[in-house]
């Protein structure tokens, strides 16, 4: 053979290899047999499908249509997540299932490489039950090892793809909120809603602060009543002393009252009888000085 020809086969076998290799389609796969359309719909859905053929080695975990409709109530991020979980990023026939129970190695799948899942949300447990049944379950501490069990094989391509069917999803605790970004803020209080009162402590207080303090002369008016009406009143007219001195004093607080009003009349003193003579004598005076003007 000459250096041409070995070129050619060489290659045709590298063309035939990558074929291989890289050649299978999920989507065509699983749609070879209609009891799988509506998992196979979700994969395309949720853009799975896109991710499965870029790998190598892949295992598919498929769910019929009678029991994956156990999850179409759900929304689409958590329907993404649950399929996730049933893709194994390794190749897995019924014999090297054996092998994984025998390890008690648990499975990596899609879900764990999508960077949402928490602790062991993204991990398959494979196990034995009943008469040597193979089932999955999540990895996941006091998950059952029974949630889901091997059916059939669906398609092989050793080392490189395998679907298995089982009979019901595999539903991982906690998936649907993991899945689903929280919200940043808190709920706001629904429109209509009554707001909380302001405390009443500051506003309670508030009189007593502010109210100004009794000035000492308040307190003084109100100390006794009696005090005030028999404070003696003095005489707002001055009144001379037989001496001649007026006498005057302070005039009476109008916080005394009436009866202070009362005390004032009664105490002003009558004429004096020196001052009826002066009088007198003034008169005296002025008469006999009229005889001469005249």
């Amino acid at each position: 053979m000459n250096s041409k020809g070995s070129s050619l086969l060489f290659l045709a076998l590298f063309l035939a290899s990558s074929s291989v290799i890289h050649g299978f389609d999920i989507t065509k796969l699983l749609g070879e047999n209609s009891k799988f359309s509506t998992f196979n719909k979700y994969l395309t859905e949720a853009k799975l499908a896109d991710e499965i053929n870029k790998r190598n080695t892949i295992t598919v975990l498929a769910v019929a249509n009678g029991a994956i409709s156990s999850i179409a109530g759900k929304s689409p991020e958590a329907i993404k997540a649950i399929i996730s979980t049933h893709v194994i990023l390794d190749y897995f026939d019924e014999k090297k299932l054996m092998e994984a129970v025998g390890s008690k190695q648990p499975m990596t799948t899609l879900y764990q490489s999508s960077g949402l899942a928490k602790g062991k949300q993204g991990f398959i447990k494979v196990s034995l039950i009943g008469e040597g049944e193979i089932a999955f379950g999540s990895a996941e501490n006091g998950a059952p090892a029974d949630s889901s069990e091997l059916m059939s094989t669906i398609h092989s391509e050793p080392y490189n793809v395998s679907i298995l069917e089982v009979t019901k999803p595999i539903i991982v605790s906690g998936i649907d909120s993991s899945s689903t970004p929280s919200p940043a803020q808190s709920p706001k209080a629904p429109a209509g809603a009554a707001e909380a009162p302001a405390p009443a402590k500051a506003t309670a207080a508030a009189p007593e602060k502010n109210a100004a303090a009794p000035s000492p002369s308040d307190e003084n008016v109100a100390a006794s009543p009696d005090a005030a009406a028999n404070a003696p009143a003095e005489s707002p007219i001055a009144a001379e002393s037989p001496a001649g001195s007026p006498a005057a004093g302070p005039v009476a607080s109008d916080a005394a009252g009436p009866a202070a009003d009362d005390a004032t009349a009664a105490d002003v003193p009558a004429p004096s009888h020196a001052s009826s003579i002066k009088m007198g004598l003034v008169g005296a005076i002025m008469a006999f000085a009229s005889f001469f003007i005249v």
